[in-house]
Formats: C-alpha cells, sequence, structure tokens
C-alpha cells in the first residue's frame, strides 16, 4: 500500500475530530442565540459522546483530549489572565490524558462544572452557560470517569526512534 495511503485514515480521522469541535461550537452559539442553551446541553454532550466512541479507543483519546483544550477555552475570549492561565491548564490535562492517565480530562470535565459557577462576565445570550455547561459538561465528565474506570484508554507510548 502507497505510503500516501497509508495516512489516509488518521488525517480522515483528525478531520473528523476537528470538525465534531468545530461544529460543537456553531451548534452551542446557535443555541445561545436562541435561548435554548439548557435544552440543547445534554443532546448535543450525547452527539459528541456518541461520534467520538465511533473513532475506537486511541483516536476517541486523541479527541477527547482535543475537546478538553476547547473547553479550557471557554472563557480564554474575556482576556483576562486568569482565564488564559485555565485555557493553558486545560490543555495540559487534555495531553496528560493522552500520554498518563484518562482521569485527567474526566477530571477537567467535571472540575469545569464548578469553574462555570464562578463570576464571569458574559454575553447576555449566554446568561444560561453555567446551567447549560452543568448538563453538558457532567455528561461528558461522567461518561469520562465510567470509561475511565473500565480501562478503555491507556497511555500512549511515543514510538522509539
Amino acid at each position: 500500500m502507497p505510503t500516501w495511503q497509508q495516512s489516509l485514515k488518521p488525517t480522515a480521522i483528525t478531520l473528523f475530530i476537528v470538525f465534531v469541535i468545530t461544529a460543537t461550537g456553531v451548534g452551542i452559539g446557535i443555541a445561545a442565540q436562541r435561548g435554548i442553551l439548557i435544552t440543547a446541553a445534554l443532546p448535543l454532550s450525547a452527539v459528541i459522546i456518541v461520534a467520538f466512541r465511533l473513532l475506537g479507543p486511541n483516536a476517541e483519546q486523541m479527541a477527547w483530549a482535543a475537546l478538553t483544550a476547547w473547553l479550557g477555552m471557554t472563557y480564554a475570549h474575556t482576556g483576562g489572565p486568569i482565564e488564559t492561565v485555565v485555557f493553558f491548564v486545560y490543555v495540559a490535562l487534555g495531553a496528560l490524558g493522552v500520554f498518563r492517565s484518562s482521569w485527567f480530562p474526566a477530571f477537567a470535565w467535571l472540575g469545569h462544572i464548578g469553574w462555570d459557577f464562578l463570576p464571569h462576565q458574559l454575553p447576555p445570550a449566554y446568561g444560561d452557560l453555567p446551567m447549560a455547561c452543568m448538563l453538558f459538561d457532567g455528561l461528558i465528565g461522567v461518561y469520562l470517569v465510567w470509561f475511565s474506570r473500565a480501562g478503555r484508554w491507556k497511555p500512549l507510548v511515543p514510538a522509539a526512534a
């Protein structure tokens, strides 16, 4: 099989992950504009879980790491220094989820629920964000805890040079 064909599957998986993350952001934006953030939270998180589950354990683990980094960006757009630090913490928790333990992203998602209830300056359309995130982050966090406990994901070890 030619080399370019061997790289096609990882490329397709990466594009799928990027698509799901982008669609998540767009979906949340649409839900906020329509005033249905709370109503959309559980169905949207369930769709993400199913979509990532289709990838198989290793790719799913990478997808959750990427979405965990995305989660850290939730408030980074406000430009506050604490929000910027939190973003980098979430990037680190996602990476640790790939190379150390899948418990790191689970902790990040469940911990984000508390973070959402701290005072933040949000646009009016996002007034329901804390309650919606409790549902959205909570379902994903419980899923990640459940399958971390079950041993679905193992730390990836870089290939020897």
